[in-house]
């Protein structure tokens, strides 16, 4: 069994190895970071305010995931490619807001709004 799982192990190394850095199988690289940001888009998208996201219930917990990981992928997005720096920015803020409980009111109104607003200039 051990043989089996170290072939394998060897094989997924080889294969990163020969496919180079920037290559899809890898997972880096302009396409992906464009990818992670318009995957982080998507979901911001049915997020449709942050003061919906605090409340006992299934839906406020969905909404909860979709910030998480948006944010994650916002994160994933500008380390591959520094042209996603703003939009990764506008999510710590969002997530900063969840952290501290200030979902409600101007400031979360508007950090909901500058994250769409960069949504939206992607599908330019």
């Amino acid at each position: 069994m051990a043989v089996v799982v170290a072939a394998g192990v060897g094989v997924g190394i080889g294969w990163l190895l020969w496919a180079g850095s920037d290559n899809a199988a890898s997972g880096s690289g302009p396409e992906n970071a464009a990818a992670d940001a318009a995957g982080a888009c998507q979901a911001w998208n049915r997020v449709p305010a942050l003061s919906k996201v605090y409340s006992d219930d299934e839906i406020s917990r969905a909404y909860f995931a979709r910030v998480g990981g948006a944010a994650a992928l916002a994160q994933s997005a500008a380390q591959l490619d520094h042209r996603y720096d703003t939009l990764d920015k506008a999510f710590q803020n969002v997530t900063r807001r969840l952290q501290t409980f200030t979902v409600k009111g101007a400031g979360a109104v508007a950090a909901h709004d500058k994250v769409t607003t960069l949504c939206a200039r992607l599908d330019d």
